[in-house]
Order: structure tokens, then sequence, then C-alpha cells
């Protein structure tokens, strides 16, 4: 029972942030085939930026915290 309740309240951690799509592409590909659990969170700001009516986003790729130094490893190698 102490192992279900563990997975439900893991804390995740952002290891990565871009706001390039490329880049967060080959990230995300490395977790995946490294086996390691992602989750992704984007962030959206509206308005105006440098004159163009775009709305910059900004992803963060979370992993659990007991896989943060081997991803740590895998990003950066």
């Amino acid at each position: 029972m102490r192992g279900l309740f563990g997975n439900l309240f893991q804390k995740w951690v952002i290891v990565f942030s871009t706001q390039h799509i490329g880049d967060y592409y080959k990230v995300r590909s490395k977790l995946h085939q490294h086996n390691i659990d992602y989750q992704t969170e984007t962030v959206t700001f509206k308005g105006s930026y440098s004159g163009r009516n775009r709305h910059p986003t900004t992803y963060h790729l979370k992993v659990k915290e007991k896989d943060v130094q081997k991803t740590d490893d895998i990003i950066d190698p």
C-alpha cells in the first residue's frame, strides 16, 4: 500500500526548459529512449512580443525526483 501512495504523490522536477520546439523534441526523445517517465508543462504568454502578435510558449520537461541525476547525465553527457 505504501508503494501505491508513494507513486501517487511523487514530486516532479523541471529538468529542461526552452522556447524552441526543436530542442524540446530532442530532449524528450532522449528521455523516451532511456525509458524515463516525463511530463510536459507549457506556459504561454499572451500579448505583443517584439512588435508582433505572437504568443511565445515555454516548454518545461519534468521527471520524477528520483530520476533527476540520471536525466542530467542523459541531457548533458
